[in-house]
């Protein structure tokens, strides 16, 4: 003999949209301590010279029809190159016709220089295994 149970499922709309679309709500918080966590490891593994790219990561919440996210990043010109790394290229002067460098207590001045390239340093996708 075949019985049904009937289950009765009542979405109340701002219990609803607090907790799931929310920055305040549970799934917002969790975004948002899960990805502090990417943040801080991204801060120390970006390799340091002046601290400019270290301290320009940060993070943003936000929201779209699709729901919640989290964006981390830099919007420093290099820090996508210090991300994915660079082929050895040629470096030309900006303003002036010379670039200056100094060496051995002297100034040398030259029309360009060949920069070997870096290595890739992923510091944002090699920490988003701490949130899956």
């Amino acid at each position: 003999m075949f019985t049904s149970s009937r289950i009765e499922v009542v979405i109340r709309r701002p219990q609803f949209n607090r907790y799931f679309n929310q920055e305040s709500g549970e799934v917002g918080q969790y975004l948002k301590r899960r990805s502090a966590l990417v943040e801080q490891a991204a801060k120390r593994q970006v390799k340091v010279r002046t601290g400019a790219l270290r301290s320009s990561i940060h993070m943003r919440h936000g929201r779209d029809p699709r729901g919640q996210y989290v964006k981390i990043g830099s919007s420093l010109p290099y820090a996508l190159m210090h991300h994915k790394g660079t082929r050895p290229h040629l470096i030309f002067p900006n303003s002036s016709n010379k670039l200056v460098f100094k060496s051995k207590g002297g100034l040398i001045f030259v029309n360009a220089v060949m920069h070997p390239g870096t290595k890739p340093n992923k510091y944002l996708s090699d920490n988003l295994r701490l949130v899956f």
